[in-house]
């Protein structure tokens, strides 16, 4: 009983982490391309940009055309990652982490306040690893499957390599903290806010008596 009950928790766990990097990916997604609507959209800065990315990545060839936004379409790009976002958001409302919470937890990881490798590519590589740490819990697939989804690519060469699991694990355990550390202070702030305004009711009758 008790080993069940554990490996139910180890998977809300992971579930919970999955809506928590999911919610993000799709929150710093909706602020980048809100960011790239206030950019002048220039042929000189396309031209510049795409100089820059195939210096950088060699190996992928770039356009100025490729860096030419349409702004109606980075506006459909930010309401689309905002109704995710939002549906992400329920998924870990259900696991456990209030809107509230994971709203302050984007916003302080966007502004690199903390977990930065989140920010960086981490959004991009955690939801595909928890999905497949998900799916082996539920056994539905090996643990070689699970192994085989553990890469992450180079951005300078494009080729995949094993992911660190090492610091995979640092960083969730980040999150989870960063996650806490937040819900604290909002429930301390709230009862704060409880305490002033019955000393502020009470003041009042006082005054009235």
């Amino acid at each position: 009983m008790h080993t069940t009950t554990k490996h139910v928790n180890r998977i809300i766990r992971v579930l919970r982490l999955f809506a928590i990097v999911k919610a993000y990916h799709h929150y710093t997604t909706m602020q980048l391309y809100r960011q790239s609507l206030e950019i002048e959209n220039s042929w000189k800065n396309a031209e510049h940009m795409s100089h820059w990315m195939n210096i950088l990545m060699p190996y992928k060839e770039t356009y100025p055309t490729d860096f030419l936004r349409n702004k109606d379409e980075d506006t459909d790009v930010v309401l689309d990652n905002y109704e995710d976002f939002k549906k992400w958001v329920k998924i870990a409302e259900a696991a456990g982490v209030s809107e509230k919470t994971l709203t302050a937890f984007c916003k302080n990881v966007d502004n690199l306040q903390s977990v930065f490798r989140l920010k960086t590519l981490g959004h991009l590589y955690y939801p595909e690893w928890l999905m497949a740490l998900f799916l082996y819990l539920n056994k539905a697939i090996s643990k070689a499957e699970l192994e085989n989804a553990f890469v992450e690519y180079s951005l300078f060469t494009g080729k995949s390599k094993p992911a660190n699991i090492a610091i995979f694990r640092k960083v969730i355990l980040e999150i989870e903290e960063v996650i806490l550390q937040i819900a604290i202070k909002q429930i301390n702030r709230e009862n704060r806010k409880k305490n002033d305004n019955l000393t502020q009711k009470s003041c009042n009758l006082k005054k009235k008596l």
